[in-house]
C-alpha cells in the first residue's frame, strides 16, 4: 500500500488535528531560529555564555538543527571548554556526519586537549569527505608531529604543498619535522624557500641556523642568528644558539663577551 495515499484518506477531523500540529511545529522551528540568530549575534560580540544560553533555548525548541549544535560548540571552544565543545560537535554529527566542519572542529578541540590520537581520526574523516581540505591536512600533520610520527607528518605537509605550492606554514612545519628526523639538508631547503618569500621571518632564519649548525656549518649559522637578532632582538633562544656556535668555532672570547653583554640585560 502507498503510505502517502493511506494518509490522504484520513478523516477531516484527523486532518485538522495534523494541521494544528504542523503549525505548532512550524512556530517552534521559527522561534528556535530566532534564538539561534540571537546566539550568533551574541557570539559576534564575544558574549559566549549568553550565546550558549540562546543556543540551548533553540535546541529545546528544535533538537534536530545540526547548525545550532555546531555554533554552540564554537562558543564552548572560545570559552576553552573543549570537552563540552566536542560533545556539541558530536551532537551535530549524529544528525549529519557528512559535514566536514563538524569533524574538523571536533579534531581541533581534541588537539587543544592534547589528545592527538583522538584528533587524527577526525581529520581523516574531513579528508575522506573533502580530500583537498588544507586545514585538516595541516592539523593532522601537526598532531602526527606531536606524536613524534614525523615521516607521516611530512606526507601531510607535502600534500598541502601539492595543493598550495609555497605554503609557508606547510614549509615551516615540514622543515621542523625533517629536523626532528635528522634530515637537515632537506630542512634547509624548506627554510630557504620560506625566506625567499619573506626575508623578515625571524623564526625561519633561526631554524635555518639550527639546521646549518647541525651540519657543522657554524659560520653560516652565525649569519642566520645575527639576522634573527636584527629582526627580533628579544628572540628567546637565539643568543644561546649563537653562543654554542661560537664555542664550536673556538671563538670562546666572543662567546664570553656575548654572555657578559646578555647578563647585563634584565630581559635575558
Amino acid at each position: 500500500m502507498d503510505i502517502f495515499n493511506a494518509y490522504s484518506r484520513q478523516s477531516s477531523l484527523s486532518d485538522a488535528g495534523n494541521q494544528g500540529t504542523i503549525m505548532g511545529g512550524d512556530m517552534s522551528i521559527l522561534e528556535a531560529k530566532r534564538w539561534k540568530e540571537e546566539g550568533n549575534k551574541q557570539g559576534i560580540m564575544q558574549k559566549f555564555e549568553d550565546a550558549i544560553s540562546c543556543y540551548n533555548k533553540a535546541i529545546d525548541l528544535d533538537p534536530v538543527d545540526e547548525e545550532t549544535y555546531f555554533q554552540k560548540g564554537l562558543a564552548m571552544m572560545n570559552l576553552i571548554r573543549y570537552q563540552e565543545a566536542v560533545e556539541a560537535f558530536e551532537q551535530a554529527l549524529r544528525i549529519n556526519d557528512q559535514d566536514p566542519r563538524y569533524w574538523l572542529y571536533m579534531g581541533v578541540n581534541y588537539f587543544f586537549m592534547g589528545r592527538y590520537s583522538k584528533a587524527i581520526p577526525c581529520f581523516n574523516m574531513v579528508i575522506e569527505i573533502d580530500p583537498k581540505n588544507v586545514h585538516a591536512l595541516s592539523n593532522k600533520g601537526s598532531a602526527l608531529a606531536e606524536l613524534e610520527k614525523h615521516a607521516e607528518a611530512v606526507l601531510c605537509f607535502d600534500r598541502i604543498l601539492e595543493l598550495s605550492p609555497g605554503d609557508i606554514n606547510a614549509l615551516y612545519n615540514k622543515g621542523i619535522s625533517l629536523q626532528k628526523m635528522g634530515n637537515h639538508e632537506d630542512s634547509i631547503i624548506c627554510f630557504k624557500q620560506i625566506l625567499k618569500q619573506d626575508p623578515e621571518d625571524a623564526d625561519s632564519w633561526f631554524e635555518l641556523g639550527n639546521s646549518l649548525g647541525k651540519r657543522d656549518a657554524c659560520k653560516e649559522a652565525l649569519k642566520c642568528y645575527d639576522r634573527v637578532i636584527k629582526i627580533e632582538p628579544n628572540h628567546a633562544e637565539v643568543y644561546e644558539a649563537k653562543i654554542e656556535c661560537l664555542r664550536k668555532l673556538g671563538l670562546d672570547d666572543e662567546a664570553e663577551q656575548l654572555i657578559a653583554k646578555r647578563e647585563m640585560d634584565d630581559a635575558w
